[in-house]
């Protein structure tokens, strides 16, 4: 036997009639070939896989015949570059066509076993071949296929594309026999007089075509193609002699699928049954979002996933395979992989995987001609990657689709990021997504679409602008009172990753320890590590490898922080719970917070503007407390709050001291509720340093001095704070000295013309401070009559000098907000007449009088309360009108000591002919003794919003009489009874009737109460026409006023937050209402967000349009934008031309 490599070659069949020049036929030549592997075989660096770096090596065949060549016609000197002259030329007719070489080859058996599949009957669910006017078919190409010598046989199939079909014969007879055109120009071998083709394939049915990834050393072509009704696919391989062959095939394929498959017809549509079955999923997966439409491509599984879905394999060069069929689904936030197959007794099953579309983590593939494989790879946090290789006729459009779907789930998220971590398609051009947005920077769209890749709960959250950096994201506990888990934190921390809309985060009272000390072993590559900022900054390779070995805390902060540019304040308050319980050792020996360290890094680095740090209750550790003190000595902090964080006397010394050395640009300052305190003497100088302090608060933070005869701020200190808004010497007591600094601060800041200050002093809080009525009528009259201003002097010995106060009151020379609260009066004469003066004052809008009250003696303690006080509180309630927020709660905590006297709510009686009081506060007062006022006033008001008499041991009858007046009010918006309150209420009825308490009865009382609510709010929205957000909570009523700052209509529009936080443009901004989560809708009226017509610019490479027979190479496209596609530079073009002018000229 001869072993001698023989090297072969061939030319196509003319397409043209038979009086065609034989020189018009073109040179044979074929685009680069591909690499029979995976695009994306390996999941390494992207670098080191190309498919034009792969050179195909033509394989000479083992035969021990010889090639037969048909020679040209004697007279035709025109002869292909191509063709060559080979031994034993066979004579043919005249009308034989120039140097058509037919090669044979030997080959061995598919290395895969055979299975009971398929059989020749599948052939017919195909096309019907009898039902094919062959004769008007064009043929596009013919290529003959590596013959089969097993089994000694002589004759050689061919590969027929026509413009509709690819067709399969037995031999080159039955080629010419069934293509006259060709027949005309070849001289007919001996064959069947009416031959039936072996094989064919419409070309809308085809779903992939590609290099054959087996072992068998031969060049192949896989091609898929879908069975009526769709629900089973069929394959078959086909191997030819040289990859040029190959390649050729597989152009003239592609090209024939694309050209049947450019509109949206009904033979590229999935059958009725598949989409039934994909409906459902949709469904199932994604209900709220049923009316929209999917994305359906099918697509073939390759390499490792072919083993997983198709059990049995046939050698499909002989006869093809049925498989299941495979869809590749896109929703708004899921995409599905799709199996779907026949079971045994016809009925339609499936199965899918569900992957989130923000989890794509790569997608790889090359966008040359005919290459149509591709890998998917999703991963989820801390779990494995999970690849899908696919291969596709839509490879493209399925690129686009979730290049586009990636762009719209994540609108903020820098363009550059997607081409350089998730798209890895060689030659493809950087895409222009044009995606809409929606409000607060998509947000909504882009955390939903997080928790539902993550598969959890929702979060509860809301955006508020009531704060010093407004807007400001605020992630609100769980209202079950859970903890949320580390999926649903993640979720959120990367759906606000490079939003640029907010200017701060808050966390307050969010456990964050779920992603305490979190590794994710999984995360191999830097993707998932925020290493590019939105301005492009970039992070080194060193930097990159300390932030991968880091926790999932430490990482998220990190990109917070790195990646926004707006981002100026994070408020952590309390966000630590289960932290230390974790650590399970000492406060000195745990290791640090994890969610304080990137941002202290980036602060000393200058990368970041998070320059405004609330750490309250949260226990610092000393690596924390040694980090911030280093970044205080840098000056890189503005605000610092460290109350309740368990400072000693010694940290708290070591914190100030970088206050004490430098001037500093810190503008916020919270040092209260730590064990340890501060010499007063020390404050002086730290003020002196502080020129740009703005808030500072020491409540409970400073010791006397030897000299109690000294003032603690001296007013030439003060004076030097114009910035200084808000000041809390809480819990020290104050003496004279200091009364009176603190009187000239404020009496100069408040009387000096219009624009001497920056901003205005806004709160002064002295609680606890062993003030006298007479001192505190000394600072009411500094202050004098302020719109804006806040005094709170709770706890304080006010019954001392009381008349002072209370002339002062009257005279309304006091601030807009009063807080009185816990002040006891021994003398009730005393509190009537401070009483008397609130009702006539006409500057305070806000006050306060909760747990104060007279104390009652031994002798009087279960007395009523006396006429006197009724008729000074009603006079209160019926003629002060200034007063819009009013808390007369009792105290909580000391028995009976804060509370009025029963028979208090007879007083409410006045409320009836109030017009200015719209939120009222009067908890743990006994209102249920006086029921019935209490309902009569309910009924006639017309002002209040807002009324909370939580905790009034209400009985039934109280609830019933309640509701009934509530019935009759159109105005009240807010009445609250808690879940807590309720059952409470609930019980004490129960125990009253003698029965056990049950939880389904008893509810249809405060049912009626929530729906006179709801039908109020109904006409305020109406009436404001917006959405407004009736879910705040309110504890306190400095809380109230902020929650409930403007619900009238005429007040409800509000402008937006100006961006600009100098003190001047923060004092004037105007506030907006807080928006809950629920209350943020997404625009859901887009049919179909990330479709990709057939055909749409960009699909098609400049290298598809040339002749398969060219030379030219067909490398990656060059990225850049060859012509402008603005509409001015069309319009513009558009003219010259009108004037003759053209730009090819």
């Amino acid at each position: 036997m001869d072993h001698g490599h023989r090297r072969r070659s061939h030319h196509l069949l003319p397409l043209k009639t038979a009086e065609a020049n034989v020189a018009d036929i073109p040179s044979s030549s074929s685009p680069t070939s591909t690499h029979a592997s995976s695009p994306a075989g390996s999941d390494t660096d992207w670098g080191r896989f190309s498919l034009h770096s792969i050179t195909a090596k033509t394989r000479r065949s083992l035969s021990n015949r010889e090639p037969i060549v048909l020679g040209t016609s004697p007279g035709n000197g025109n002869r292909s570059p191509h063709s060559r002259k080979l031994s034993k030329p066979r004579n043919l007719s005249s009308s034989s066509i120039s140097a058509l070489t037919l090669t044979h080859r030997g080959s061995a058996f598919s290395d895969e076993s055979t299975g009971p599949f398929s059989t020749p009957d599948v052939l017919s669910r195909a096309a019907s071949p009898s039902s094919v006017d062959w004769q008007s078919q064009r043929v596009e190409v013919v290529t003959p296929l590596e013959s089969d010598t097993q089994f000694l046989r002589t004759k050689t199939p061919f590969l027929v594309v026509t413009s509709e079909y690819l067709v399969k014969a037995k031999s080159r007879s039955d080629v010419c026999k069934l293509f006259p055109s060709i027949a005309e120009k070849t001289a007919a071998e001996p064959g069947t007089s009416h031959p039936e083709p072996a094989l064919v394939v419409p070309l809308s049915a085809i779903v992939a075509v590609f290099v054959a990834e087996s072992t068998r050393p031969s060049f192949g072509i896989e091609v898929w193609w879908r069975s009526p009704p769709g629900l089973s696919f069929q394959q078959a391989t086909f191997f030819f002699n040289l990859p040029r062959e190959r390649d050729e095939q597989m152009h003239h394929i592609s090209r024939g699928v694309r050209a049947t498959q450019q509109s949206e017809s009904d033979a590229t549509r999935p059958s009725a049954e598949v989409l039934k079955i994909l409906d459902s999923i949709h469904d199932s997966e994604e209900p709220g979002f049923a009316h929209r439409k999917l994305e359906i491509f099918p697509v073939v599984p390759r390499a490792s996933m072919r083993k997983e879905y198709i059990k049995k394999a046939e050698d499909t060069s002989k006869k093809p395979q049925e498989t299941p069929s495979f869809y590749l689904v896109v929703g708004t936030y899921l995409c599905y992989f799709v199996v779907i197959q026949q079971s045994k007794s016809g009925e339609p099953t499936h199965q899918h995987k569900t992957f989130g579309l923000v989890t794509l983590e790569k997608l790889r593939g090359d966008w040359v001609v005919h290459e149509e494989r591709f890998n998917i790879s999703f991963r989820n946090p801390m779990a494995a990657r999970v690849t899908l290789e696919l291969a596709s006729c839509q490879y493209r459009r399925i690129v686009r689709v979730f290049g586009m779907a990636d762009r719209y789930l994540k609108p903020v998220w820098p363009q550059m990021w997607q081409s350089a971590e998730i798209f890895h398609v060689m030659g493809l051009k950087e895409p222009q997504y044009l995606v809409p947005r929606e409000d607060f920077g998509s947000v909504r769209r882009t955390l939903d679409a997080y928790m539902a890749a993550y598969g959890c709960a929702p979060v509860e959250w809301e955006i508020n602008w009531k704060t010093r950096f407004p807007p400001e994201f605020r992630v609100l506990p769980a209202k079950d009172g859970s903890r949320y888990k580390a999926l649903q934190l993640l979720a959120v921390l990367r759906a606000l990753r490079y939003n640029d809309y907010f200017h701060s985060l808050s966390f307050r009272d969010v456990d964050l320890g779920p992603l305490w000390d979190t590794q994710d072993p999984f995360s191999s590559t830097r993707g998932h590590v925020a290493y590019l900022s939105r301005s492009c900054v970039t992070l080194d390779a060193d930097e990159v490898q300390i932030l991968q070995q880091s926790s999932l805390l430490h990482q998220e902060f990190h990109a917070l922080a790195f990646c926004s540019e707006t981002i100026q304040q994070i408020d952590f308050a309390n966000c630590t719970g289960s932290v230390l319980s974790r650590t399970e050792t000492t406060r000195e020996a745990a290791p640090n917070l994890q969610f304080l360290t990137p941002i202290l890094n980036l602060l000393r680095s200058d990368i970041t503007k998070c320059s405004n740090l609330i750490l309250a209750r949260n226990p610092l550790l000393r690596s924390d407390l040694e980090d911030i003190i280093e970044t205080l000595e840098a000056g890189k902090i503005h605000t610092l709050d460290v109350s309740s964080c368990g400072l000693c006397e010694v940290e708290l010394r070591n914190l100030i001291t970088p206050l004490l050395d430098r001037s500093q640009p810190l503008r916020s300052l919270n040092l209260s509720e730590n064990p340890g305190r501060l010499p007063a003497d020390f404050l002086p100088q730290m003020l002196y340093n502080m020129m740009e302090l703005r808030e500072l608060n020491l409540r409970g933070s400073l010791q006397a001095g030897w000299d109690a005869t000294t003032t603690l701020i001296p007013f030439d200190i003060l004076d030097r704070l114009e910035y200084l808004e808000e000041l809390d010497i809480s819990g020290f007591k104050v003496n004279y000295a200091t009364i009176r600094d603190i009187g000239d601060f404020l009496h100069h800041r408040m009387h000096s013309e219009q624009g001497t200050y920056p901003v205005k002093f806004r709160k002064l809080s002295l609680n606890h401070c062993g003030i006298t009525g007479s001192e505190a009528a000394k600072l009411c009259r500094a202050i004098g009559y302020n719109s804006d201003m806040h005094l709170s002097l709770n706890g304080n010995h006010l019954e001392e000098g009381i008349e002072d106060l209370a002339d002062v009151i009257r005279a309304s020379q006091v601030p807009a907000g009063l807080y009185l609260e816990v002040v006891e009066f021994k003398e009730e004469s005393n509190y009537v007449l401070l009483v008397r003066a609130l009702a006539e004052t006409k500057s305070v809008s806000l006050l306060s009088l909760a747990g104060t009250a007279p104390t009652p003696s031994l002798d009087t303690i279960h007395q009523t309360c006396s006429s006197e006080m009724i008729e000074t509180l009603d006079y209160l309630f019926s003629h002060n009108k200034s007063i819009r927020y009013l808390d007369l709660s009792g105290f909580s905590g000391k028995l009976e000591d804060g509370q009025l006297a029963r028979g208090f709510a007879r007083a409410l009686a006045g409320l009836s002919e109030n017009t200015t009081l719209t939120h009222l506060k009067i908890r743990n007062q006994n209102l249920h003794d006086d029921v019935g006022t209490l309902g009569r006033v309910l009924s006639t008001n017309q002002t209040l919003r807002v009324f909370d008499c939580q905790d009034n041991r209400f009985n039934l009858t109280s609830i019933k009489f309640l509701v009934g007046s509530l019935k009759e009010n159109d105005r009240i918006i807010d009445f609250p009874f808690g879940p807590g309150e309720r059952a409470a209420i609930w019980k004490n009825i129960l125990q009253g009737l003698h029965k056990a308490p049950c939880p389904t009865k008893g509810t249809r009382q405060f049912d009626e109460i929530d729906e006179h609510l709801r039908r109020n709010r109904l006409v305020l929205e109406e009436a404001a026409g917006q959405l407004l957000d009736f879910e705040m909570a309110a504890d306190s009523l400095e809380d109230m006023e902020d929650t409930w700052l403007d619900l009238e209509p005429e007040e409800a529009d509000r402008g937006i937050a100006s961006e600009d936080t100098t003190p001047t443009a923060m004092e004037h901004r105007p506030r907006r209402p807080t928006v809950r989560s629920s209350y943020i809708h997404l625009d859901t009226s887009l049919p179909a967000p990330y479709h990709v017509r057939h055909g749409m610019d960009g699909l098609e490479s400049p290298t598809e349009t040339l002749d398969p027979a060219s030379e030219i190479s067909t490398p990656p496209e060059i990225v850049g934008v060859t012509e402008p596609q603005d509409v001015a530079f069309k319009q513009m073009m558009s003219e010259f031309r009108e004037v003759g002018f053209d730009a090819a000229t």
